[in-house]
């Protein structure tokens, strides 16, 4: 608890905000030990002076506690012959109450044991900014009546509107200046917040970054409420791509509001670059409920960091104690930073979860990252941890493959980390007769390394297959296909191969490379036609991935489908009617059979009705960030492979409505993939 004449202060209407500032400066000036402090003296206060004498008590970490009398500056005015214990030094003029130190590098130390943790760094110790202003909403006089358009519009002046801002034009990958035509900032801003990232799909991570990326003219409306900058960077980096919110938040340089000051110091901690992120607390506002405000837990846990790294302990200690005293629930960061700051070690639960605050707290406390960090960090921070060679493979090599589902590693650099592994030659050669590591991504590092030792055909087609069925299931299966490829593509198609080719086309559609696809899928047909469902799902997915587009469906066709919608089979029907719903999507005109049976089968539960509609009508008028924006929250944080078929043949209509055919295709094939049980396992 902390003490300084507190209920008397509160109790006169002091806010707790200034009994921070009051408690820094003192910390800052020499003045206050570790968490009491007493004034137990006043001196008069003669006209136009402030007279600052009397002693402080103390009490050092032993628990014991040391009386001494304030020193202070002799001011231009003292008598330069009377003692300093003489009489009580005053000091004309207004005084400042800040901290000495605020927003520069501390004090040198007294002693080895205080040196600051980052010698000469310079950051605000304490939020200083704003609270985000209310915009008033926009109202009009009456029109003067048999005047048209007299009516008056009368607003507030919002701050600065930065949303225009994009790293992206065009040229380059992006959506057009003009991809709002027709939106309302509202909607934007609603459907923007529920932005799904990270996800399994390609194609739809591909479309976030674009989407995020893009220059654009804002959306129609009123400047109000949420930031639609913030809401893109904080985005961007739950995707994982903090340097592209980094770039993308210093274009936008003049909004210092909360939400893109936040996102500029997460973003900054997520790349490890602690001083830029703590410049920002200049720009957060000094709130007092981190125990129910988001904002205000974030300053708090940075002012803390940052005053531990610049060697300011006894500030970090105000800090931790005054979170306390708000009921903040925090336990990791309380043992972080007790570690961090005075080397004490407090238990705490295991953590579920890893923000990029929390990974710096660890690196600064010294303390080594939870086993499973690299499964639980969020994906802004995983680049970092898998390229950190001083952590455990299993933790590296999880992270690894998060950051490759998520484009922030290539599937060579994934490859190469699971050749890293030291495997012993035993464990190599149990890995050809089944015997495996606990860990899911070590066993991928293992048959890696099967692989790279195998020689004979069947037996390396083999050990890929498992490969990739390992990484399907953990669901990773892009990223495995992508550590993989090169050894795929000098795998030649061969007769005594048949049965590795329905995986192998399965991994050339996902990677994109139809023309490998259609060689290994040429195989599979070869010597008459395949036995089970194999042929019939990659035949479908052949045709989809076609960048000719979709041929009419022919009578054999339509015959297979509508027994495929009629066979009581749940997992064939939903093939089939996402398959059937995919043509119809695509311009196709579907026969009477297969819309009889398409009718007859079960029933999807169905996307929103209202956001299916939106959808719908932004691609008619041809609003083409509006259409990538609902279609990415029709189809969920799951992808394409996991959506609702009625979003996914609506996002594929209203993809091509809005002349992004490739981006269509690949979705309805990611879809349908996803529905396909043929090259698993």
């Amino acid at each position: 608890m902390t003490s300084f004449l507190a209920k008397r202060a509160l109790h006169s209407g002091v806010s707790r905000r200034a009994l921070t500032v009051l408690s820094a400066g003192l910390l800052t000036a020499g003045l206050m030990g570790s968490v009491v402090a007493q004034a137990e003296t006043l001196g008069q206060l003669p006209t136009g002076r402030i007279v600052t004498p009397g002693t402080v008590t103390t009490t050092n970490p032993d628990g014991t506690r040391v009386t001494r009398t304030l020193e202070v500056a002799p001011s231009a005015d003292a008598s330069a012959s009377a003692p300093a214990s003489a009489q009580p030094v005053m000091r004309s003029g207004p005084q400042m109450i800040l901290p000495p130190a605020y927003a520069v590098a501390p004090a040198a130390p007294a002693s080895a044991d205080e040196a600051p943790a980052d010698a000469g760094f310079s950051a605000p110790a304490f939020p200083s900014g704003r609270e985000a202003a209310p915009v008033a909403a926009a109202r009009t006089l009456n029109a003067v009546p048999g005047r048209n358009a007299s009516g008056i519009t009368m607003a507030s002046l919002g701050g600065v509107d930065t949303s225009a801002v994009g790293l992206m034009s065009a040229d380059n990958g992006g959506l057009g200046s003009d991809m709002w035509r027709g939106t309302t900032r509202a909607d934007v801003g609603q459907y923007l917040a529920m932005l799904p990232v990270a996800t399994p799909s390609p194609v739809a991570n591909d479309l976030d970054r674009r989407l995020l990326l893009t220059s654009a003219t804002p959306p129609e409306g009123q400047v109000s409420g949420q930031s639609l900058l913030g809401i893109r960077l904080d985005r961007l980096i739950a995707s994982g791509r903090a340097d592209l919110a980094q770039e993308l938040g210093r274009n936008a340089a003049a909004d210092t509001s909360p939400a893109v000051s936040i996102a500029r110091a997460r973003a900054a901690l997520a790349l490890a670059d602690d001083k830029t992120a703590c410049q920002e607390l200049s720009n957060l506002p000094a709130g007092n409920d981190p125990a129910h405000d988001e904002v205000d837990a974030f300053a708090t846990r940075l002012s803390a960091f940052c005053q531990i790294l610049s060697g300011n302990h006894a500030a970090a200690n105000v800090t931790l104690d005054l979170a306390r005293e708000e009921s903040y629930d925090n336990p990791l960061f309380y043992s972080l930073a007790a570690e961090a700051n005075d080397g004490l070690k407090l238990k705490a639960p295991a953590p579920k979860s890893l923000d990029a605050l929390d990974l710096r707290f660890y690196a600064l406390a010294k303390r080594p990252l939870p086993d499973n960090a690299g499964a639980i960090a969020v994906p802004a921070t995983v680049k970092l941890i898998a390229e950190d060679e001083s952590l455990d493979p299993q933790i590296r090599i999880e992270a690894a493959e998060r950051a490759t589902m998520s484009g922030l590693y290539t599937g060579e650099q994934l490859a190469l980390l699971y050749r890293s592994v030291p495997f012993k030659p035993e464990e190599v050669e149990g890995a050809k007769a089944g015997i495996f590591p606990k860990g899911s991504s070590l066993r991928r590092a293992l048959l890696m390394q099967a692989i790279d030792g195998e020689i004979m055909p069947n037996e390396r087609a083999g050990l890929m297959r498992q490969f990739l069925s390992t990484g399907e299931a953990a669901g990773i299966y892009y990223a495995s296909v992508q550590a993989m490829l090169p050894a795929l593509e000098g795998l030649a198609p061969a007769p005594e191969l048949k049965d590795f080719a329905a995986s192998a086309t399965r991994a050339f559609l996902i990677a994109g490379e139809r023309e490998k696809a259609a060689a290994w899928f040429a195989l599979l047909q070869s010597g008459g036609p395949a036995l089970g469902r194999d042929q019939r799902e990659l035949s479908a997915l052949m045709r989809l991935s076609d960048p000719n587009g979709l041929q009419p469906i022919s009578p054999a066709l339509a015959a297979e489908i509508a027994a495929d919608l009629r066979s009581g089979v749940p997992a064939t029907q939903n093939f089939a009617a996402t398959e059937a719903m995919i043509f119809d999507a695509s311009g196709q005109v579907l026969p009477q059979n297969v819309l009889e049976a398409l009718v007859a089968a079960p029933r999807s539960v169905g996307a929103p009705e209202q956001l299916l509609n939106q959808l719908h009508n932004a691609g008619l008028k041809g609003s083409k960030g509006e259409v990538v924006l609902l279609s990415l929250v029709a189809i969920g944080p799951g992808g394409p492979e996991s959506a609702d078929r009625q979003a996914v043949a609506q996002s594929v209509s209203s993809l091509r409505a809005v002349h992004l055919e490739g981006e269509a295709r690949r979705l309805a094939l990611e879809a349908l993939l996803g529905r396909s049980h043929a090259g698993r396992g």
